[in-house]
């Protein structure tokens, strides 16, 4: 048992959801390998520059904490989650008083579909969001088969989920009548730059003015959820996971 918090609720971010009326909870675990185990199983060019390397995330100390969060997350799973579900029904009374709502993101630096998935169906009153590069998940969720409470955006990856991958999931929901869904790409483009409006056909929408994935629209059946790099992701020749503009 551990008496680490399992979420934080603070970062450069998430704090522009509060404007919006929500206060959001992410768990933050040691990415990919850091560990010692993979958390990240579908990690592909993003693990050269995991978000890991910006932010507070950079600092020995964070790091170090993450490491004994994502430790205890694996030698005691079912403590780590009642947990969590401890913080979740505190989070949302907390939220209520501040007249605002909680929204739960399981996976900050993290892809572990199943434990949001049993979070989000023992709270389903309670917004859960992730990004994910498990294409088995992903599909299910474009064919409705998760709980509603919980949204995923698909992450773009050249060699884990390449732009064929992609365009494989928008035809399968375009043929079924599955979700829309967004797909988040890193581009190059500077911090006080536009984002391209179009990448690969797809309309680019700007996923830097807040986290809050659910209540992205577009009249697309697939659109981009651009972010500006940060961190070792705005050094391309590090990986080929950042897309040039």
């Amino acid at each position: 048992m551990s008496e680490q918090s399992v979420f934080t609720y603070e970062n450069a971010k998430t704090v522009k959801g509060e404007d919006l009326g929500y206060i959001t909870a992410i768990r933050y675990l040691a990415p990919a390998n850091e560990s010692g185990t993979n958390v990240c199983p579908n990690a592909g060019e993003c693990a050269k520059v995991c978000l890991y390397t910006a932010g507070r995330g950079a600092f020995a100390q964070v790091k170090d904490a993450r490491i004994r969060k994502t430790l205890w997350r694996l030698q005691d799973r079912a403590g780590h989650l009642a947990a969590a579900a401890g913080e979740i029904r505190a989070a949302v009374k907390r939220a209520a008083k501040a007249g605002k709502t909680l929204a739960v993101r399981v996976n900050g630096t993290s892809d572990l579909s199943a434990d949001a998935l049993t979070l989000a169906r023992e709270f389903p009153q309670v917004q859960f969001y992730d990004y994910t590069k498990n294409v088995g998940v992903m599909r299910q969720y474009i064919d409705g088969a998760l709980p509603t409470n919980y949204h995923l955006t698909l992450s773009y990856d050249p060699s884990t989920v390449p732009l064929a991958t992609v365009q494989g999931l928008a035809l399968h929901a375009a043929l079924t009548g599955g979700r829309a869904f967004g797909v988040a790409v890193c581009f190059t483009t500077k911090r006080s730059a536009d984002l391209p409006t179009v990448w690969e056909g797809m309309p680019v929408l700007d996923g830097d003015t807040h986290d809050l994935r659910f209540l992205d629209t577009s009249t697309a059946q697939v659109w981009i959820v651009g972010l500006r790099a940060k961190g070792a992701a705005r050094k391309p020749e590090l990986s080929t996971f950042t897309v040039r503009v």
